[in-house]
């Protein structure tokens, strides 16, 4: 027995032993794979989502491609679209842009209730961005109107003075009265003549001067001519603004038969308003006196623009408007042109005129408007220096000191022509050229901060700044403190 025990274990002893082999995390992983796919194999289930039955514009859209088209919204310009939309249209079309339409005759801005009216806005055009506003404030019958007739005259006219003269006379066949007027208006309705073949009133449009003036009986009878705000578009693209007449008493008998304090208040604040509104739309602002100087009238363009709200691009302008992108800078501020019209001999001495830049410079000096735009009666050799002196010979920096926006315009005789008479001033007509020249030439500033603001767009500007200057409470506060 033990024999055999030994024998067992000697065989036992002698088999090879198999080695263990232990499999690495690699086998494994591939193994794993391997099988996954086979064991994890998910049915494949049909559905009919939302998204199917959904039309296009409705269909939720993931994170990523709303960041993606608002990225891409961003990135386009809201005035490259429009321009695409325009060309798209145009290719779609066919047909050739309208025609430029030019004025014969000035339309109201402000109409005589002052509101705005629509209708001013056929004329201006939604590609031109070289254009300039010129405005006028004045009292009454100081020549507003004439002023802003020889800024429209294109054509140099030796005639000038003799049709200014002309214009304040009569038509030779009025020989009726003012009261008898109406009556025979009546008559000729009834007669069905009034259709004429040749109507005065065209004829007169479509001279030399744009403007009506103030014949002799208004004058006479101390009548405003202008009532509003009148617009009348260059062929250049000069827009000039008449406005009416500041606190005049025919304004405050046609409000009310009885002319009383709370009258007379409300045509003043109306009045103030209406400048400031001109501050707030205007290139260039015209203030006109016939007479060396009211200090009232100082005084009354000093509380317009202190009284002038503020006008933010982002309130009156809309989004669609080309170049709606706000530059962020400060509010603009028109050129002021201090204009002295029917102007006599001893006005025109370097005394004088140095008397009056003086005084100007020292009532404006907290103002922002701005008065050194080249607007000079005499050179400057930093700034204006091109073409003065043959105008104005007799003035200079060192006897009249440094120049600001002033211009004199001499009165007009009937013996305007005769040569042997001194007049101590140029010609009429060449200061006339003149101060065409200098207006137009002056530097055509940003009225808001949107760049590139084209006609049509001026003029949703004047409609939105217009509503703010009528709700703005300043102007009713100040109308408080009126005596």
């Amino acid at each position: 027995m033990a024999d055999k025990k030994k024998k067992i274990f000697t065989l036992k002893d002698s088999t090879p032993r198999r080695p263990v082999i232990l499999r690495s995390d690699r086998d494994a992983s591939k193994d794993q794979s391997k099988e996954k796919p086979e064991k994890e194999k998910q049915p494949t289930i049909i559905l009919k989502t939302r998204e199917q039955s959904a039309p296009k514009e409705d269909r939720p859209q993931s994170p990523k491609t709303i960041k993606t088209s608002s990225s891409e919204q961003e990135s386009i310009h809201p005035c490259k679209i429009a321009q695409n939309e325009n060309k798209e249209k145009k290719n779609i079309e066919h047909k050739p842009s309208p025609p430029l339409k030019f004025m014969t005759e000035p339309v109201k801005l402000l109409d005589e209730n002052l509101e705005l009216n629509p209708a001013a806005l056929e004329f201006l055009h939604d590609s031109s961005t070289n254009y300039l506003v010129v405005g006028i404030i004045g009292t009454q019958g100081v020549g507003k109107s004439m002023i802003l007739n020889l800024i429209a005259n294109n054509v140099h006219d030796q005639n000038l003075c003799t049709q200014i003269l002309n214009s304040h006379e009569l038509p030779s066949d009025n020989t009726f009265e003012s009261n008898d007027m109406p009556a025979l208006e009546n008559q000729l309705e009834a007669l069905d003549i009034a259709g004429a073949s040749e109507p005065k009133v065209p004829e007169k449009n479509d001279g030399l001067f744009k403007f009506k003036m103030q014949d002799i009986e208004q004058i006479e009878r101390g009548v405003h001519c202008t009532k509003g705000i009148d617009m009348y578009i260059t062929n250049d693209r000069v827009i000039l603004l008449d406005c009416q007449a500041l606190w005049s008493p025919s304004l405050i008998e046609e409000s009310n038969t009885t002319i009383t304090a709370r009258s007379a208040n409300v045509v003043t604040v109306d009045c103030l308003q209406i400048a400031s509104y001109l501050m707030a739309i205007c290139h260039v602002l015209i203030a006109v006196q016939d007479w060396f100087t009211d200090y009232n009238f100082l005084r009354y363009i000093q509380a317009a623009e202190m009284l002038k709200p503020s006008l933010s691009a982002s309130n009156t302008v809309s989004s669609s408007q080309e170049g709606s992108e706000s530059t962020g800078g400060g509010e603009s501020h028109p050129h002021l042109l201090l204009l002295h019209n029917r102007c006599q001999l001893e006005d025109f001495t370097p005394e004088s005129l140095t008397i009056m830049q003086d005084l100007y410079r020292k009532a404006f000096q907290k103002s922002n408007l701005q008065l050194n735009s080249g607007m000079y009666m005499y050179s400057d050799t930093n700034k204006n220096g091109l073409n003065v002196d043959s105008v104005c010979k007799g003035y200079n920096v060192e006897t009249c000191g440094t120049p600001i926006n002033l211009f004199l315009l001499p009165e007009i005789y009937d013996d305007f022509d005769n040569r042997e008479i001194y007049r101590g001033h140029p010609p009429f007509e060449q200061l006339a050229k003149r101060l065409r020249w200098m207006i137009l030439g002056v530097n055509r500033h940003q009225i808001t901060n949107v760049p590139n603001l084209s006609e049509k767009g001026w003029f949703h500007y004047c409609s939105k700044a217009w509503e703010t200057m009528r709700k703005c409470t300043f102007f009713m506060e100040y109308e408080r403190f009126l005596p």
